[in-house]
């Protein structure tokens, strides 16, 4: 029998000393947020840290790499307080933010009613989430963050559509919408830790590669009726990285590939071509495609990414 390890929780501060010094560097750091942005569902790009905002200091200022948005992460080595609440509140206000985001050692109930509220009562556009941060380890193995949500949004599918009656999203957004929501439950249901970020009415979805400067992406094509997988990139000397390994690439993958090129981006591309993208009844076809190669592309491209990192 497998000798099991004990889990063992480790005080934070023994990580992290001081929350703007220490905490905030670490997690603005590209591999770091990643992680944030996977348990998330956002793809959150750094900004900076201490950014001014007024009087007062954001611990970290990033964008929603779709959208394009503002997001505000405030991080607290301590139970939540009324002073970092009003700091949020006024830190978004000062940036028309559509995220906020609370990373705390501790909740407290009326903190979580709080967060509970906003949700409930601001703007339909905004979310806030409250994160727990905690670390442990097993034996003597380096320590490894945990984060944990405890209060989001949680009509995120719900306003799209209510959107989409007033017109504010197209009829196309939304097939495209319904399509990454059932290819989500789909992907859940096959690996239920498997990080996916919230569907969006677009037609792209995209999955992490723990950096910045590269990602994979879904894509759907309802006009020349294909579903893909990319490589993408806008580093062009990732891109050239990339190309001089193309022979070990294509023995890695196994399948057949195209390279593309924009003016911004780059990467490669596979595809599969089908009657009718939105038609349900092929639906699993499409998902066992794309699930299969998201699998393929993360074992391949992760390697590559972290070496390029290197150089």
């Amino acid at each position: 029998m497998t000798q099991l390890g004990k889990l063992i929780k480790v005080d934070l501060r023994e990580v992290w000393e001081h929350e703007a010094r220490d905490f905030s560097d670490w997690l603005s750091r590209e591999e770091n947020l990643a992680l944030l942005s996977e348990e998330l569902g956002i793809d959150i790009e750094p900004v900076g840290t201490e950014q001014n905002s007024g009087r007062f200091r954001i611990d970290i200022l990033g964008k929603d790499a779709n959208s394009g948005d503002y997001i505000i992460i405030e991080n607290q080595l301590e139970a939540t307080n009324h002073d970092h609440l009003g700091k949020l509140i006024t830190y978004a206000a000062g940036l028309d933010a559509r995220y906020i985001i609370w990373i705390v050692k501790e909740v407290l109930d009326e903190h979580q009613r709080a967060i509970e509220w906003l949700n409930d009562n601001l703007d339909e556009g905004i979310s806030c989430f409250l994160v727990k941060i905690e670390v442990w380890k097993i034996g003597e193995s380096d320590p490894a963050p945990r984060f944990e949500i405890v209060s989001m949004r949680n009509n995120w599918v719900a306003t799209l559509k209510n959107s989409a009656e007033s017109g504010e999203i197209s009829a196309n957004e939304l097939r495209h919408l319904d399509f990454w929501t059932a290819m989500t439950g789909n992907f859940k249901a096959r690996d239920p830790k498997m990080a996916i970020q919230t569907p969006r009415p677009q037609h792209w979805q995209d999955f992490s590669l723990g950096s910045s400067f590269s990602h994979i992406t879904l894509t759907i094509n309802s006009k020349k009726m294909f579903v893909s997988c990319d490589l993408w990139t806008n580093n062009k000397e990732f891109l050239f990285f990339l190309r001089e390994r193309e022979s070990e690439i294509k023995t890695a993958l196994g399948i057949e590939f195209s390279w593309w090129e924009a003016n911004k981006s780059g990467g490669l591309r596979t595809r599969l071509d089908v009657t009718e993208v939105h038609d349900e009844t092929q639906f699993p076809k499409s998902f066992d495609w794309l699930y299969t190669n998201v699998k393929l592309f993360q074992k391949v491209f992760k390697k590559y990414v972290d070496e390029f990192k290197q150089l």
